[in-house]
């Protein structure tokens, strides 16, 4: 048998198997849309101009990541985060800065928006919340911090990206167009 019949022997057979990978992976997608669909989030809009993000920080800034302070601001209301963690996540979420987002409550416990920037959850560890907490909801990709955590738990889904003491300010966020970037 030459090697052109061996070819034509196995695709048959390995466009089957593509075939079934796709419709695994299809089915898959169907399932998380499913569940995302019986429990959506509220409705978040980003602002009028859109997350904007900034790809172009020097390699260097991994290294001088901890203890970053990032300035969330909408006109006399400003929530100062600490960076206290060297992650995937947290590096991801720099990199999105600046950018501008909207606020709005979720569940009387969270201030959430939803950036457009691209995510890095490699390694994420969940999250037991804490007042305070700067988070990432992975399933939905959304940005939040947390004001109640009253019956709250330790969720796989949820990663910490930073804290602050602001707590009354994060109350103030709901529904002001918020500038996010690194403090001078």
């Amino acid at each position: 048998m030459t090697s052109k019949q061996t070819w034509r022997r196995t695709l048959p057979l390995g466009t089957l198997t593509l075939a079934l990978a796709l419709t695994a992976c299809g089915g898959a997608r169907d399932a998380q849309r499913e569940a995302a669909a019986s429990n959506p989030p509220t409705p978040i809009t980003p602002s009028e101009s859109g997350a904007t993000a900034s790809n172009d920080q020097p390699d260097d800034t991994e290294d001088d990541m901890l203890g970053t302070r990032v300035t969330f601001a909408a006109g006399d209301v400003t929530v100062e985060v600490t960076i206290e963690q060297d992650t995937p996540t947290t590096r991801s979420f720099l990199a999105m800065l600046p950018m501008t987002l909207e606020f709005s409550d979720f569940g009387g416990k969270e201030k959430v928006a939803m950036p457009t920037g691209e995510w890095d959850f490699t390694g994420a560890a969940g999250l037991n919340p804490k007042v305070g907490d700067l988070f990432s909801y992975m399933p939905w990709g959304n940005l939040g911090f947390f004001y109640n955590t009253d019956g709250n738990t330790f969720d796989e889904a949820l990663t910490k990206i930073g804290e602050t003491g602001d707590i009354d300010q994060i109350r103030l966020l709901d529904g002001q167009q918020v500038i996010i970037d690194v403090a001078d």
